[in-house]
């Protein structure tokens, strides 16, 4: 098996499996009953915290456990946009879904909302944002690294253009995508919330966190018992939690360059294959590369690579039903129905990156007769 899907989600890693598992056996109370066990779970919680919040270079107090990824994109947005501080919010065309049909329901509430469109490499430059940026602007969100074509956004850069025009806004970050993989630096970045996700760094699945920068204050949008600080009310779910600590424990940035080196050599081999197009640019994710196939149709390529045991994606995994893919239908690309999305991991080898090109040359000859 060849797993080139990452961005879909990764394999636990060995070590998270353990954690999990160990807390599973034995340390299953609820954190917030008062006795013994609840005690128990409520120091992992706190230590996992610690954990996560080290690996984000932020303190504990401002990481807030969630379900994952899209809940943190909905809690920042819905519970950022302010009406009181403006009405215009600025994002892109090229988010995941979990912001942008956050955006339409924000729309129909009385927002502005501004939706950037990428250049045809699928960057969008700062220019681009800050130009849009008014004192009407309440909410500034745009993810750290796109889902589909790895494309990095100017995240380090928007912060500060966005307090000096409109000091009260927001500044929201999907970082999905980023966190683990490249530097991502909220606290230094001027940003206020940044959503992260445990199964994209080999950590359990249904387990996120949301940094909400100290002093920013947003309104909850899930009620209940009033845990994570009446954020996200909710029972912790403990053994995710400690399984996520455990996989934000073991990123190492040293991989990239192994990671970058597979993806230079799918790359520049594929491109030899005639009608091929790389969705793309060069400020990319080591992580991510997105490739057309002429007019080989992508669930085609898909289902026959499937057959040899080589598993990718013709797109985000989180847009079930959607008519093709957004993001290259915003680059304007010139092969959208063709393309097909190649992530990685760490536990990927260059081994698989050639057998995979040997395969996709057979596979592209033999549907071509």
């Amino acid at each position: 098996m060849i797993y080139f899907d990452n961005c879909a989600t990764t394999p636990m890693a060995q070590e998270v499996i353990e954690t999990v598992t160990d807390y599973m056996k034995t340390s299953f109370g609820n954190p917030s009953s008062r006795h013994a066990l609840g005690l128990e779970a409520e120091k992992i919680v706190t230590s996992s915290r610690r954990d996560v919040a080290k690996a984000l270079g932020v303190t504990p107090d401002e990481v807030y456990f969630t379900s994952g990824g899209t809940e943190s994109d909905n809690i920042a947005i819905l519970g950022g946009a302010n009406i009181k501080k403006g009405k215009k919010i600025v994002t892109t065309a090229i988010e995941h879904p979990a912001v942008l049909n956050t955006m339409d329901y924000l729309e129909k509430c009385g927002f502005e909302v501004v939706r950037i469109a990428p250049h045809a490499d699928g960057s969008i430059k700062f220019t681009d944002i800050a130009d849009e940026i008014t004192p009407d602007t309440c909410l500034l969100s745009v993810m750290h690294v796109n889902n589909e074509t790895g494309s990095i956004m100017p995240v380090d850069k928007l912060g500060n253009i966005l307090k000096r025009i409109s000091p009260r806004a927001l500044f929201h970050v999907d970082a999905v995508q980023s966190f683990g993989h490249i530097p991502f630096k909220p606290a230094s970045w001027g940003i206020d919330l940044a959503s992260i996700s445990s199964h994209k760094i080999h950590g359990p699945k249904g387990i996120g966190a949301l940094y909400i920068r100290k002093g920013v204050t947003i309104k909850p949008t899930v009620f209940g018992g009033g845990q994570e600080k009446n954020i996200r009310s909710g029972t912790e779910n403990v053994g995710a939690i400690s399984g996520f600590a455990k996989a934000c424990s073991l990123i190492n940035y040293a991989d990239n360059q192994r990671v970058q080196e597979i993806k230079d050599y799918l790359l520049s081999n594929l491109l030899k294959i005639d009608g091929t197009v790389h969705n793309g640019g060069e400020n990319e994710s080591p992580y991510i590369l997105n490739i057309s196939f002429g007019d080989i149709r992508s669930e085609i390529m898909l289902n026959a690579l499937s057959g040899e045991g080589i598993y990718v994606s013709s797109g985000s995994a989180c847009a079930k039903g959607a008519h093709g893919s957004h993001v290259l239908k915003e680059m304007k690309a010139a092969k959208p129905d063709s393309a097909i999305r190649f992530s990685f991991s760490r536990y990927n080898t260059l081994e698989e990156a050639k057998t995979a090109v040997e395969k996709i040359t057979e596979i592209e000859k033999g549907l071509r007769r």
